[in-house]
């Protein structure tokens, strides 16, 4: 078992699970891990072929029984030996029927037999214990489960498979490579081994510094394609925020009317652009009011906007702005957003030259006139947001990115520690940190609170 993870991890446990979502279906599966299973497979199945028994890999057809001796139903029976299993550990799948009542008695039955319910997660940070994977495709499995996209689960795929790990390796090889070489020069230097200069050591740790830099700067896609691009479309009331949120979902989602102040609540969709979910905001319309219910739906909508990661800035291109307008583009300008000028049917009133230079759009919402070009700018937008790495290869994460970005500080620090010839052993501390943060990356090096963080958003039975 991987050091560290054995005082979190007790293979002596027998673990127990339902491994579908609940409800009722056509299958539901119970799973185990631990040492017992095969036990408390012998103890409550028997196979139809009554010369059958639990092996490797075999799949065996037959009945589940409970406490009494009743029949709980038929079912189908999965044995799994250490060490080639999800877990690393003896692994029994038994697939019955998915009623959530069946299942709960066959829950029951090997709990009886010593089993214990499993941890959110525990099942994969089993795997991580026994080297089946490391966090980093530990996390790409919930992100896989949780996809709403194609490529969100296909990321999350090449992750699981280790892409992003193995992008990793070759840094973290090099880096030893180097905080080796420096260490050497430290404890032989009176047998006269050749110490490396810090010139030669600055230039091996330059690329390094690149590699892990370019990591760091994918997290801002990798955030959005994790999660989403939030976007609030912001606008004063009647200028067609409504209609243009019904026209993006494809869906009369938002009450639309002619009376100013209809929205007095944040309204939310998602959509998919490029495989990326695009979660929509409608808000209320942004103005001066002494109706206490339409300033609490104004301010829902400032908070909406500074949360968001790209505003969409409605303009009726029928009227000249007014002061509600130029409030909603003061508002907005704190964060990158497009100006979607409405009402492009009717005709232009609006002063292009008292706009900001942020990119426009003139649509019709009543119309469908300019929506492939607004879809086209938002493409744009996402577009801009990759790096030059594979989707497969960057970091989907805050905990990620938290661990490069302090290797990249620890390496940095350690190359201007050569340029101001500071003693080796000073820049060993800064190259240390950077390997540790490395490992704590990778799972190498865990705590507690790192395995809380990323385990107990798993569901129970993954």
């Amino acid at each position: 078992m991987q050091e560290g993870l054995h005082k979190i991890v007790s293979s002596d446990e027998t673990i127990a699970a339902v491994s579908t979502p609940l409800g009722h279906s056509g299958l539901g599966v119970v799973r185990l891990s631990g040492s017992q299973v095969q036990a408390i497979g012998n103890r409550f199945f028997r196979p139809n072929v009554p010369s059958a028994s639990l092996d490797h890999r075999q799949s065996l057809v037959g009945k589940w029984f409970g406490l009494n001796g009743e029949q709980i139903d038929e079912v189908v029976v999965t044995f799994f030996r250490s060490p080639h299993s999800y877990t690393g550990e003896d692994i029994l799948e038994i697939s019955a029927h998915g009623n959530p009542l069946i299942l709960r008695r066959i829950l029951e039955t090997v709990r009886s037999a010593g089993a214990r319910l499993a941890a959110p997660g525990e099942f994969t940070l089993r795997a991580v214990a026994h080297g089946k994977m490391d966090l980093i495709q530990a996390e790409s499995v919930r992100e896989f489960i949780e996809a709403q996209t194609e490529q969100q689960a296909k990321t999350a795929l090449r992750q699981m498979e280790g892409a992003l790990s193995k992008r990793i390796r070759p840094v973290k090889d090099k880096l030893v490579g180097v905080i080796a070489q420096l260490e050497a020069g430290i404890d032989f230097a009176e047998d006269d081994v050749d110490v490396p200069s810090n010139e030669f050591v600055s230039r091996n740790l330059g690329p390094l510094c690149d590699e892990l830099n370019a990591l760091c700067e994918s997290f801002g896609y990798g955030k959005i394609l994790s999660k989403g691009l939030r976007i609030a479309i912001l606008g004063k009331p009647n200028v067609g925020k409504s209609s243009l949120f019904n026209r993006l979902v494809s869906a009369d989602r938002a009450i639309v009317t002619d009376i100013p102040g209809t929205t007095r609540d944040v309204l939310t969709e998602t959509i998919s652009i490029e495989g990326v979910p695009l979660c929509l905001a409608d808000t209320a319309g942004v103005r001066e009011t002494t109706d206490h219910v339409e300033t609490i739906g104004v301010t829902r909508a400032i908070e909406t906007l500074s949360e968001a990661d790209l505003g969409l800035v409605v303009l009726d291109g029928s009227a000249a702005l007014d002061r509600d307008d130029r409030q909603v583009l003061d508002k907005a300008g704190r964060i990158p957003h497009l100006l979607v000028i409405n009402k492009s049917d009717l005709p232009q009133r609006i002063d292009k030259s008292s706009l900001n230079g942020a990119r426009r759009v003139f649509v019709s919402a009543r119309t469908g006139e300019g929506l492939l070009d607004l879809q086209e700018a938002l493409r744009a937008f996402l577009l801009s947001q990759k790096t030059h790495l594979a989707d497969d290869l960057i970091l989907t994460s805050a905990r990620q990115h938290d661990a490069i970005e302090r290797s990249v500080v620890a390496v940095s620090a350690g190359v201007a520690s050569l340029r101001s010839n500071v003693p080796h052993e000073m820049v060993l501390l800064d190259l240390y940190r950077a390997l540790g943060a490395l490992d704590e990356l990778t799972g190498e090096v865990v705590t507690d609170d790192i395995l809380e963080r990323i385990f107990s958003t798993f569901c129970v039975g993954k």
